[in-house]
């Protein structure tokens, strides 16, 4: 049956199996806000924003292959200088990678809504946040699912689709909730700490989504894989502690 369906309408399947795991994450986050919930058109846009910004990035990164020789020379200029071991190709690649992903969805959510008369409480900054790297997230998987199913079988497909649920999908719901944390616990601050705030979130999302990848391509079978994931779903209980404070920030604390 799976292989009719895949036939008939490979990409509406694609679709499908990319975007609902990113829905039920979606469903998952919002229910944090239930009491004072976000526009529900606002939370459209800022979902299928998230799933635009991808085609932005990938220019992006091809330009980052395109000119690792010349920003390996400057790297191992700069390491030499400070005394520092030479890094790796893989390693700038990757973290070059993720830091313009994670940009790429801060700049979406900022012009689409932090600018909004809507952006009105610390935790407002999350929810956005994690809702544009959803819709980054499941444009990804579509991505991904479209070329596996050119590649290799069915079964092989969902397996590799169930794997990014559980994964890319985890990623991009830490680094993205950590820069509207950072934002969410500065809401109340000078234009100078709030920036500071937003820097300091995106190099250390940056620096996390990296570790991930890294550590995804570097390591050997499901039990290793399943340890790097189990680190991000320690993460995500933090960030659900987190919220909970989140929620009873107001101007006088």
């Amino acid at each position: 049956m799976a292989e009719i369906l895949i036939a008939w309408k490979p990409t509406a399947f694609a679709v499908a199996w990319g975007v609902l795991p990113a829905l039920v994450w979606l469903w998952f986050w919002l229910r944090e806000d239930r009491k004072s919930p976000e526009p529900t058109g606002l939370i459209a846009i800022s979902f299928f924003a998230g799933m635009a910004v991808v085609y932005f990035v990938l220019p992006l990164q091809q330009f980052v292959v395109s000119s690792l020789p010349t920003i390996m020379a400057w790297s191992n200029i700069i390491a030499l200088k400070l005394h520092f071991l030479a890094p790796r190709e893989q390693t700038v690649e990757i973290t070059l990678w993720g830091t313009i992903e994670e940009i790429a969805k801060y700049t979406t959510v900022f012009f689409i809504a932090f600018r909004s008369k809507y952006f009105d409480e610390p935790i407002d900054a999350v929810i956005y946040l994690i809702t544009a790297a959803l819709g980054f997230s499941a444009m990804e998987n579509i991505l991904y699912i479209v070329n596996d199913m050119n590649h290799i079988g069915v079964a092989q497909m969902l397996i590799n689709g169930n794997m990014r649920f559980v994964g890319a999908t985890l990623v991009h719901t830490v680094c993205s909730t950590l820069v509207g944390l950072a934002i969410a616990f500065s809401f109340y601050k000078s234009w100078f700490v709030k920036m500071i705030a937003v820097v300091m979130g995106i190099i250390v999302a940056s620096l996390l989504h990296a570790y991930f990848n890294l550590s995804i391509i570097e390591i050997n079978g499901t039990f290793n894989t399943l340890l790097v994931f189990s680190r991000f779903w320690i993460a995500i209980l933090g960030i659900i502690v987190l919220l909970q404070i989140v929620k009873r920030l107001n101007p006088n604390n």
